[in-house]
């Protein structure tokens, strides 16, 4: 038979063997205490980390609506982009003499500016890199900003402050092992919890119901439990993906001992030819289209010295990602030879795994509805938090009053 305690629903097996009852209740404790623990520690942290998440759900929409005058241009009637070599030079125009263009990103929707992004070196060798926005319709500037200034985080723009937050709470980037650490101990709290949830007698709709007209013990434990088994399994992908970025060089060589995985990629060199000058954006594209005919143009990454190349991306409609492309062509920029090709699709099935990771975390992989998803995932760890706090207070309380 089973008995059921009236604080959260707790059940116990009395018909069972007292050693093999004994055993059990041993086992949910320790699981409780791992769970409690974590939680309440590890827990406060990953309540900021999973807030920035849900704004950096809809970062690029955030950042748009912040820096509309810049990055935001009217659609004409007769929409057509300028060619992307008069785009470039209207940006080049207005950059310092010295500066030199790193990449061009193309509109991500019709009423977006294209992105430059280059980089300007000060007398005292201070390095400033800055956002450039040209509407491409009409191929003049809209505005700039500064994107970084030497090592400094807070001289960003407000999104990627978030972004550094969510992943090195502003400590720098050698110091992000913290976040993936709490991040990998919340992952076992919360496999602790999920062995928690799962009623005794095996009827896991019990698990799912939270009784309104209870005690305010009852309801709150019974809001945390039901969060905790509706979200579980989303926020397990969630920590890991996180984790797994974090910690990539580990990741690698683990993923290694399963499938091939290659270096990243080495576009190659440009060879000078004398007096021959390099042969453009566009041309560049031209050679890429050869190679992918199909998909979106997302970017070309710039030569910055006379053996550099021309890195032109065209991403596919069934990539996971979003943000980049792993369809990229290394071109070179003065006889538009090709270097090097990263064709996803070739992807070994290690390769495919670390492809995913991103796009899982990000909720970049499930289409129009990830971002909203990703939303209410980053506000899981708050709900959980403050409900898992409460009922330990109450708990806590309690225990005071009897003794």
């Amino acid at each position: 038979m089973i008995d059921r305690t009236a604080e959260g629903g707790i059940e116990k097996n009395v018909g069972l063997e007292p050693p093999i009852a004994r055993r059990q209740e041993f086992g949910r404790k320790v699981f409780l205490q791992i769970h409690r623990t974590i939680g309440l520690f590890a827990g406060a942290i990953l309540v900021l980390v999973g807030l920035s998440g849900s704004v950096l759900a809809f970062r690029e929409d955030i950042d748009e609506w912040l820096n509309a005058p810049l990055m935001r241009v009217e659609t004409p009637v007769q929409a057509s982009y300028r060619p992307l070599d008069e785009i470039l030079a209207a940006a080049a125009a207005t950059m310092p003499p010295e500066a030199k263009a790193e990449r061009l990103t193309l509109p991500r929707h019709s009423g977006a500016a294209a992105a430059i992004t280059y980089i300007a070196e000060t007398d005292d060798l201070d390095t400033y890199s800055y956002e450039m926005f040209v509407d491409p319709y009409t191929a003049k500037v809209t505005g700039q900003r500064l994107l970084l200034h030497g090592d400094s985080v807070l001289s960003q723009p407000l999104v990627p402050i978030v972004m550094a937050f969510h992943w090195t709470l502003l400590l720098g980037p050698n110091n992000a092992y913290i976040v993936g650490a709490v991040g990998a101990f919340v992952f076992l709290s919360v496999l602790a919890g999920l062995y928690l949830w799962w009623p005794r007698n095996g009827d896991w709709r019990l698990g799912l119901k939270i009784k309104l007209g209870a005690s305010p013990e009852r309801v709150v434990y019974d809001l945390h439990r039901s969060v905790g088994a509706y979200l579980g399994a989303v926020l397990l992908v969630m920590l890991f993906t996180g984790v797994a970025m974090i910690f990539k060089p580990a990741t690698r060589s683990v993923v290694s001992q399963f499938s091939p995985l290659r270096a990243d990629p080495d576009f190659g060199k440009s060879t000078p030819i004398p007096g021959k000058m390099p042969i453009g954006v566009e041309a560049a594209v031209g050679v890429a289209d050869e190679v992918f005919p199909d998909g979106r143009l997302h970017w070309i990454l710039l030569p910055s010295s006379p053996t550099g190349v021309y890195v032109v991306g065209k991403q596919a409609s069934e990539e996971p990602n979003r943000t980049k492309t792993y369809r990229n062509v290394g071109v070179d920029q003065y006889s538009g030879r090709i270097l090097h090709v990263q064709d996803r699709r070739k992807f070994t099935a290690g390769e495919t795994f670390l492809e995913w990771l991103f796009p899982l975390h990000s909720g970049e992989a499930f289409g129009a509805i990830g971002r909203p998803l990703a939303l209410v995932i980053g506000l899981a760890p708050l709900t959980l938090y403050t409900t898992g706090f409460i009922r330990w207070w109450q708990k806590r309380r309690a225990r005071k009053r009897q003794t």
